[in-house]
């Protein structure tokens, strides 16, 4: 048992639905909780929606399952009523609920970024409005700070995106209690963003939406990345990217065939104590993709590259490590839903297939050891590029635990692996990209503050836009550690020449086949 009680109160008002009662739920299930009961806010008296509000309003209440309105009988046959919350340490405010005006503890409420009234469910109005994010958080009040929060794209079916988004934000209750349960004295939240309003949806755009989605068929969203990327060899250590002024000198490879891209690299040292590469080759419209490896040589002459995996699948993102003398990777194959730790064989002509980590269609799978425990993250649909998950096992091969808050992050702009995490002066970093821009990716270095099976936290210690003045200078996703060297991608440059890539390339250099 925890030495320390968390007493909450629910207060919970005529908005409340199906997701924020499972809230309360997952609260329960949190060791060393305690939920005093619930205090129901008044019906208020306010105005029913205009003439041109209505579409909009009727179109949010044909939600179901998460989305559903809830009944007040499902809080007060479930938890006590109260009169009061002066025994609370915190209170949660769901649905339109208000705190008691003597209460001086802690106060959780979800919050949308233009502080628009709790009726609106997160994701909606950005989606028709055709913006390019939404933004959802759980604050507290009283310090103003986002305790959690959710920064997604606008994309897809409105009210997919806000099940997904309120199917996130149920479990941020229970993440900031075990959190505060297990360091009591630590600060937590980070200033929360704000937005204009976002407009209520008029009845002219929600007819056109209707119309649209009754007669056109959904587009499957794919796992594509398009532009020009090549990979290159920075000739210094990757802690050094967390000095701004450190060296940014990046030596790209020739460049790839035409209409080829090369990006993800990830490195091992064969039986020869060579460099080898392994990264994705695909089309520059990210189809096509494989996993191949190349051997960067000193006078920048490339060999052709080996195909080392083609499963059909779209294959991506070869994570590598070496356990016991022997080089694995870590490949997910989102078709099959599984996550395997490969080998290279002696021969270092394909990866062969080893043991399942997860079944899970995951997304940049990236293994780590960190206080004695082997930790798989990786991001998962709806949102691969903002949806992080982790599980955790004593050995790299498994049994694996999913993490006890579920997703641990949520955040478009943070969140998906782009590369190996590293240790720095006793600190775990840990590269993660930005996909907020789809034509400018950057990767941001996270500093992990707390990462253990209940908690996790994690803040920015430095944002890499891309290595600039070079051919490949517009954007970068993955930056991997290889010793005294980094190996990165990078995004080709409208301005710049892919001729000027490497200002000492040798004249010799022979073209090469990507």
């Amino acid at each position: 048992m925890p030495d320390r009680l968390l007493r909450l109160a629910i207060a919970y008002g005529p908005h409340a639905r199906a997701w924020e009662l499972e809230c309360v739920q997952h609260l329960g299930e949190v060791e060393g909780v305690r939920i005093l009961g619930c205090l129901r806010a008044p019906s208020p008296t306010q105005e029913k929606p205009g003439l041109l509000d209505r579409p909009f309003f009727r179109y949010q209440s044909t939600g179901n399952g998460l989305l559903a309105a809830s009944k007040p009988t499902d809080f007060d046959t479930a938890w006590p009523r109260l009169q009061d919350a002066g025994d609370a340490d915190v209170i949660l405010l769901l649905g339109g609920g208000k705190p008691p005006d003597a209460f001086h503890g802690l106060v959780w409420a979800f919050r949308h970024a233009d502080d628009s009234p709790h009726v609106f469910l997160p994701g909606i109005r950005e989606a028709l409005n055709k913006e390019a994010m939404a933004y959802f958080e759980l604050c507290e009040m009283v310090s103003g700070m986002a305790l959690e929060r959710c920064f997604v794209p606008a994309q897809g079916d409105p009210l997919e995106l806000a099940a997904a988004m309120v199917g996130i934000a149920a479990k941020w209750p229970a993440a900031v209690a075990r959190a505060m349960l297990a360091n009591p004295g630590a600060a937590r939240g980070e200033p929360p963003e704000r937005w204009p309003a976002a407009p209520t949806p008029g009845p002219l755009r929600m007819l056109r939406f209707q119309i649209k989605r009754r007669f056109m068929q959904p587009v499957p969203v794919e796992e594509r990345v398009h532009g020009a990327f090549n990979i290159g060899v920075l000739h210094q250590p990757i802690h050094v990217l967390l000095n701004e002024e450190g060296s940014r000198n990046v030596r790209w490879l020739p460049t790839p065939s035409k209409g080829k891209v090369r990006l993800e690299p990830f490195g091992y040292h064969g039986g020869d104590g060579e460099l080898n590469v392994l990264f994705r080759k695909a089309d520059e419209d990210g189809g096509s993709a494989l996993i191949a490896r190349v051997r960067p040589k000193p006078d920048n002459i490339l060999k052709r590259s080996r195909v080392m995996l083609d499963e059909g699948h779209g294959a991506a993102y070869p994570f590598a490590l070496t356990l016991g003398g022997e080089t694995r990777v870590v490949i997910s194959n989102r078709r099959e839903r599984t996550v395997r730790l490969d080998h290279v064989p002696p021969l270092n002509d394909a990866l062969l297939p080893g043991p399942m980590l997860v079944r899970e269609a995951l997304y940049a799978p990236t293994l780590f050891q960190h206080e004695g425990r082997w930790w798989l993250m990786g991001t998962l649909d709806p949102l691969p590029d903002a949806l992080l998950m982790a599980w955790h096992a004593p050995h790299p091969e498994g049994p694996y635990t999913a993490h006890a808050n579920g997703a641990i992050k949520c955040d478009l702009r943070s969140s998906r692996p782009a590369g190996t995490p590293f240790v720095h002066e006793g600190q775990l970093y840990r590269p993660a990209l930005d996909a907020s821009r789809a034509n400018r990716p950057a990767v941001v270095i996270q500093r992990i503050l707390q990462l253990s099976p209940d908690v996790f936290c994690e803040e920015t210690a430095r944002r890499l836009d891309g290595f600039s003045a070079s051919a490949y200078g517009h954007g970068v996703r993955t930056i991997s550690a290889m010793g005294d060297i980094t190996l990165v991608d990078g995004l080709c440059s409208p301005v710049v020449s892919a001729q000027r890539a490497n200002a000492s390339r040798s004249k010799r250099a022979k073209p090469s086949a990507s």
